[in-house]
C-alpha cells in the first residue's frame, strides 16, 4: 500500500476522509460510561499541528454526522424552487456512512426515510446512485488524474526546517496575528481520546467565535470540527465522526453494479459527473432493465460543468475575506432564499441581506452577491466601500 501524508489537508474531517492513506490499523480506545476526560501528554499548539501534519492512515470506516443550526428559514417555504442536496444540508442533522481503503477506494452513503444515495470510487470507476430516482451515473477517472495529489507533487516543508514542529511554529507565526491558537482540554470523540485545537479570530465583527478541531491522540487524524457562533455562543456547525474503525473495509464494499430497473447515465468526465446536465433537450440513455430511457439535458452539457471560479472574486483577508459572486453566478435557490429577506442599502448599492449565526449573504439588486463570515453591519459597510 503506497503511503502519503495528510500535509495541509488536516483542517476538516471531510478533507481527511477523501485524502488520507498511510499506516496500519489502530485499536479502538473505548471509554466507560461517564468516564473523565482522557489523561494525555501535554502538547503545544505547534506539536499538535505537527502531529496532524504527519498523520498517516491506511483505511477506515465509520459514521459521519453533520449537525447544522444556522437558523435558515424553512426550505419548504420556497415552493417551486429547485433545491440542491447541498441546500438541504443547511439545517438539521444529517448522517453518512463512509468507507476508505486508500485514495482510490472510497464509498459514501447517505440515508433518508425510504431513500439512499451512494457515491463510490472503485479504482478508475466513479459511480453515484439515488434510490429515489433510480438514477445511476458513471464515469472513469483518467490515469493521470491523481498526478497533482501524489506525494511527490504535494507541497513540502522548507529543507531548513529540521522537524515538523519547526514547520508548525512558522505556520503559527503567520496565523497568530489574526487568530488565537491554543490547545484546549482533552475529550472523547467516537470513543477515542482527542486533543482539541482551538482557532479564535481576533476580529470582533467576525461571526465566528471559535473553531474547535478534535485531533485523534493516537493517529493525528481530525475526527470532529465544531464552529461556534459568536452571536449565540453555541455550535452552529458540528461535523465529525460518531463512529470510526481503522480496520480495512472488505473489497466488496467498493464493488457496484447498477440495480435492475435503474437508468444509467455515462458522464463524459468528472466535471459533468459532479455537475450533471440541466433540464432542456433530451438525450438517450441506457436502462439497466434492457430498454432505453431518455433524460433531459442541455444542448451543450459541458456548459453546466464550466468552472465558475473566474466569476468569483475575493476581497479582504483572513477572517474578513469576502467572496463576490458576479452577475449570473448566484444560484437560483439562493436568490429564492433571499427574496423575502431584509432590504439594505450599502452606499450607492441596494440589496437584500440574509443573516445566519455564521454567514451573512448580501444579494445586490445588480445581480451580484457578497458572502462573508462577518456581521451584517460589517458586510454592508465593506460592500459600500467597494461600490
Amino acid at each position: 500500500m503506497p503511503h502519503t501524508r495528510i500535509n495541509r489537508r488536516w483542517a476538516v474531517p471531510a478533507i481527511a476522509l477523501l485524502g488520507v492513506i498511510g499506516v496500519g490499523a489502530v485499536p479502538q480506545l473505548l471509554p466507560t460510561a461517564g468516564a473523565s476526560p482522557p489523561d494525555l501528554p501535554t502538547l503545544s499548539a505547534a506539536e499538535l499541528l505537527a502531529k496532524v501534519r504527519t498523520a498517516q492512515v491506511t483505511s477506515l470506516s465509520g459514521t459521519v454526522t453533520l449537525d447544522s443550526k444556522l437558523g435558515i428559514p424553512s426550505l419548504g417555504s420556497l415552493g417551486g424552487a429547485q433545491l440542491s442536496s447541498f441546500t438541504g444540508l443547511l439545517a438539521g442533522q444529517h448522517t453518512a456512512k463512509v468507507w476508505i481503503d486508500g485514495a482510490d477506494h472510497v464509498r459514501v452513503a447517505t440515508a433518508a426515510p425510504l431513500s439512499e444515495t451512494n457515491w463510490i470510487r472503485n479504482g478508475v470507476d466513479l459511480w453515484s446512485y439515488d434510490s429515489t430516482t433510480l438514477q445511476v451515473t458513471h464515469t472513469t477517472i483518467p490515469a493521470d488524474a491523481n498526478a497533482s495529489t501524489t506525494p511527490e507533487a504535494e507541497p513540502s516543508a522548507d529543507p531548513a526546517h529540521e522537524t515538523p514542529v519547526e514547520f508548525a511554529q512558522e505556520l503559527l507565526a503567520k496565523v497568530t496575528p489574526s487568530t488565537d491558537v491554543t490547545v484546549e482540554s482533552t475529550k472523547y470523540v467516537a470513543g477515542r481520546p482527542v486533543y482539541q485545537l482551538s482557532l479564535a479570530p481576533h476580529r470582533a465583527d467576525s461571526t465566528v467565535q471559535q473553531i474547535a478541531i478534535s485531533v485523534d491522540a493516537a493517529t493525528g487524524l481530525p475526527l470532529e470540527v465544531k464552529v461556534m457562533a459568536r452571536s449565540t455562543g453555541n455550535a452552529a456547525l458540528t461535523f465529525g465522526f460518531s463512529k470510526i474503525s481503522f480496520d480495512r473495509p472488505a473489497a466488496s464494499t467498493f464493488a457496484f453494479k447498477p440495480p435492475p430497473g435503474s437508468t444509467l447515465r455515462e458522464a463524459a468526465d468528472v466535471a459533468t459527473f459532479i455537475n450533471p446536465p440541466h433540464r432542456g433537450h433530451r438525450r438517450e440513455q441506457s436502462d439497466t432493465s434492457g430498454g432505453t430511457a431518455t433524460e433531459p439535458s442541455t444542448p451543450n452539457a459541458s456548459e453546466s460543468a464550466t468552472d465558475v471560479s473566474d466569476r468569483v472574486t475575493t476581497v479582504g483577508s483572513d477572517w474578513g475575506t469576502i467572496a463576490i459572486l458576479s452577475q449570473g453566478t448566484v444560484p437560483a435557490e439562493l436568490s429564492a432564499l433571499l427574496s423575502s429577506s431584509t432590504q439594505v442599502t450599502a452606499g450607492p448599492l441596494t440589496g437584500r441581506m440574509l443573516s445566519t449565526p455564521l454567514v451573512s449573504v448580501l444579494l445586490l439588486d445588480d445581480g451580484r452577491a457578497a458572502i462573508a463570515a462577518l456581521t451584517p453591519a460589517a458586510l454592508t459597510d465593506a460592500v459600500a466601500k467597494l461600490g
